[in-house]
């Protein structure tokens, strides 16, 4: 099924990077250098500005990412993304609902089965834990959030904060379902009722 769904993604992909190049971005003009250096055919594919939906089995939106561009490598089905916002509805809650999550990051890898999403660079996520009525808000240079297991991790610092609650730690284990969360070392903050 994942492979189905990653077939699915890179159909749809193509076809937007099929239409980019056709409305002129592939057309180039007289005395333009048309030649591609080894930097330029590190990747299977590229599309800028593009907003992805990855649909599940059931048809039902399981994230949709925002980019300013993404590229599949080649070989491994791997894709990057930069300037990325991403939005997520976690399994058995509204498209669209209060348990929505949302991240933004200066860049994203996303794996061709799915699964485990990697985001880099001024990382903000944000959004309700279905088992929780606080929305939690997370910081950091580095997150990896598993859509399977709905776990968020981090092994460098994280700034967190729900309600009047402040946290700063390493180590971060949060589980998106049950608004469990876990700092390992360095926490500091202020703990409010």
């Amino acid at each position: 099924m994942k492979r189905l769904r990653f077939t699915i993604l890179v159909v749809v992909l193509v076809l937007v990077a099929g239409a980019i190049w056709w409305s002129g971005a592939g057309r180039s003009g007289p005395g333009e250098d048309t030649s591609e250096t080894a930097e330029t055919v590190a990747y299977d594919y590229e599309a800028r500005d593009v907003v992805l939906r990855q649909m599940g089995p059931d048809g039902q939106l399981q994230f949709q990412i925002e980019a300013q561009e993404i590229r599949q490598l080649p070989d491994s089905g791997r894709m990057t993304a930069t300037g990325l916002t991403m939005t997520h509805d976690p399994p058995g809650t509204a498209p669209g609902g209060p348990n929505r999550w949302t991240m933004t990051a200066n860049s994203g890898e996303l794996p061709s089965d799915g699964g485990v999403v990697t985001l880099k660079g001024n990382v903000r996520a944000n959004g309700r834990p279905v088992e929780g009525k606080q929305v939690l808000n997370f910081a950091s240079d580095q997150l990896t959030y598993n859509l399977d297991t709905q776990e968020v991790t981090s092994d460098v610092e994280v700034t967190m904060d729900w309600g009047r609650s402040k946290l700063r730690g390493r180590g971060l284990k949060a589980n998106i379902r049950t608004g469990d969360v876990q700092l390992e070392s360095d926490v500091n903050g202020i703990l409010s009722p």
